[in-house]
């Protein structure tokens, strides 16, 4: 049976999977991040109060909210992490797909820091166009 040949990658080019496992040691663990116990408890307290995704909300959809997103990444900038007003209700996926969509058109800026809201227009459209259920 025939095999796959190896892929070629000049000396000293790192694979893919390579790259990521260098950028995850430079960003540190989420404990180093500032997500403790303190966050965890405000994270609970949100999400009880918050118990719906709003991005799923904002198309019709119904979804419990498992994360707490900053709206505006903190980059580690402590005051931005525990602004209140900066979080939203989110599930996974509106967290892991369409959130990071929206950063990364504000990073190349496509889009105003409005945008970056799970319940803006922009990701409501996204959220169409990649889960039109």
């Amino acid at each position: 049976m025939p095999t796959m040949p190896g892929l070629f990658r000049p000396d000293g080019k790192q694979s893919a999977k390579q790259v990521r496992q260098e950028a995850d040691k430079r960003r540190g663990t989420a404990r180093e991040r500032g997500y403790t116990s303190r966050w965890d408890r405000e994270a609970t307290v949100f999400k009880r109060n918050n118990p719906l995704c709003l991005g799923c909300q904002a198309v019709g959809r119904t979804a419990a909210a498992v994360v707490v997103d900053h709206t505006m990444p903190h980059r580690g900038d402590q005051k931005l992490f525990w602004e209140r007003a900066n979080r939203q209700p989110s599930c996974k996926w509106h967290h892991d797909v369409v959130k990071q969509r929206l950063e990364q058109m504000h990073a190349d800026g496509k889009i105003a820091t409005d945008q970056l809201r799970l319940d803006s227009a922009t990701a409501k459209e996204l959220t169409m166009r990649l889960d039109p259920l």
